[in-house]
């Protein structure tokens, strides 16, 4: 018996000599395997009229609050549904809504209308931010100061507000507000805030630091021959942001920038993505699995997400359709909220002083091709994990015997894809009864032999880790 333990998803690699996974989809990478993903669930009166083109959360104080973006309008939502806060918006799908915090209020730009401020202390409606500030399809919170990219429409142009004051944008006296043009690098793509500012352009990456004097900032070239030319592939979580560049996904943290999907899956990416498609791409990091998720732009709305786990430095996909995917808060549960999950107060086990219910923590959320909003909560999505082609005899043809996969999936099927030559079509045979003790019996006779492990949406399990076979030499290769 041969233990082979699942390596990392590399299609990029050739199939035949390598330790890597063909496949690995509906799944995400964990330190010793790989784990399930789940599935859609909609949330209650989630679902908008027309297409999100942008959404974010934010929490102040004790409430936390939710946005979401269409062409016209700008909504705020609750387990009640969705209420109009900006109407009679002019905003585009290729460009999108961003949303950016600054202390208790959220900010929205759009490229064309002014900048919209949202104060909890009158939620009814968002107004213009104050002190003229330019139009922006991108804002970063640097410091004390609110950073736009794109800025009135210039490709090239960054703004900023005055330090501490989002609402004074005028240059001049005690005022620290200007603005910057790029001499070279391409269009502005993204703006990335915090201690220090990140401004993304199609073919450079500038470190924008404060310097409390005349000249304000101080902008460092971190790499002049990569940038980020898909603006909605660009997350960012702490320190770190991923994006993708025409060298393929590269990962910066503010200092230096990482390749994280060359001889991985760059060239595999590469070959599905249309730049038509584009527009329809989004991108969010997920923390609590350590997770940058990413849309591949080739269908209209996206149907799969490339997934990387940066803790591991390694990927796996998912056919997850969606519209659009972003990190926010959770919202609070009010009673009737829990009676609509558990069906009665009495079915749930959580304290009503829980800190699940109060709202607040970092959470993905997505909309579906159906304008749903949504979290993915529900039952296991399927998942099938094929390694790569192995010639288990030392050249000869093999008789393998039995395949016993390492998983706790209770239901799973095991095929093996098998041919005598390289150049060979593989012909596939499947296995879905298994012992008492989790071993397929299988025949096959084969030089090269593939196997593949499929487990079926909504089973139940926590790891597949690869499979146990047994294999003799079986005749001349």
């Amino acid at each position: 018996m041969t233990r082979i333990l699942f390596g990392e998803y590399r299609p990029d690699q050739p199939v035949h000599l390598s330790e890597s996974l063909e496949i690995a989809d509906g799944v995400v990478p964990i330190a010793n395997g790989y784990a399930p993903i789940s599935s859609f669930v909609p949330a209650g009166n989630g679902t908008l009229q027309t297409r999100c083109i942008g959404a974010a959360g934010y929490r102040n104080a004790a409430a936390s609050y939710l946005f979401a973006a269409t062409t016209t309008n700008i909504y705020s939502y609750s387990t009640s549904g969705y209420v109009s806060v900006a109407a009679g918006m002019t905003s585009t799908r290729s460009v999108g809504v961003q949303f950016c915090p600054y202390g208790p209020f959220m900010l929205a730009t759009n490229g064309t209308d002014p900048i919209k401020k949202f104060d909890p202390a009158s939620p009814g409606a968002m107004t213009n931010l104050g002190g003229s500030p330019p139009t922006a399809r991108y804002l970063g919170v640097v410091r004390g100061f609110v950073v736009a990219g794109y800025a009135g429409g210039n490709p090239l142009r960054i703004a900023w507000s005055d330090n501490g004051n989002p609402a004074n944008w005028t240059a001049g006296g005690a005022s620290e507000a200007g603005l910057y043009d790029m001499p070279s690098g391409g269009d502005i793509t993204g703006v990335v805030g915090g201690e220090y500012g990140l401004i993304f352009q199609e073919r450079r990456i500038l470190r924008m630091s404060y310097t409390a004097d005349d000249t304000i900032w101080q902008f460092d070239e971190i790499v002049t021959d990569a940038g980020c030319i898909a603006p909605k592939s660009l997350a960012s979580w702490g320190k770190v942001s991923f994006f993708w560049s025409d060298r393929g996904f590269m990962m910066c943290d503010g200092v230096s920038v990482q390749a994280i999907g060359d001889e991985k899956i760059d060239r595999t990416f590469q070959s599905l993505a249309e730049r038509a498609y584009f527009e329809t791409m989004s991108a969010v990091v997920d923390p609590r699995r350590a997770l940058y998720i990413v849309a591949l732009p080739s269908a209209d709305p996206t149907s799969t997400v490339f997934l990387y786990n940066y803790a591991q430095g390694r990927w796996t996909t998912a056919a997850l359709s969606n519209e659009l995917m972003f990190s926010a808060l959770s919202l609070s549960s009010s009673l009737e909220d829990l009676d609509a999950v558990y069906g009665s107060l009495d079915a749930t086990t959580l304290s009503l002083d829980s800190f699940a219910l109060r709202g607040g923590a970092p959470t993905l959320l997505l909309f579906d091709g159906a304008h749903r909003l949504g979290q993915l909560s529900g039952p296991n999505i399927a998942a099938t994990l094929v390694d790569a082609r192995r010639d288990f005899a030392g050249g000869a043809r093999a008789r393998i015997r039995t395949i016993r996969p390492l998983t706790d999936a209770a239901t799973a099927t095991v095929a093996i894809s098998g041919s005598n030559s390289l150049a060979a079509t593989p012909q596939e045979t499947s296995y879905d009864v298994a012992t008492a003790n989790g071993f397929y019996r299988c025949r096959e006779n084969w030089s090269l032999a593939q196997v593949k492990l499929a487990i079926p949406a909504g089973a139940q399990w926590t790891y597949a880790q690869g499979y146990d076979v047994e294999a003799v030499p079986g005749g001349r290769p």
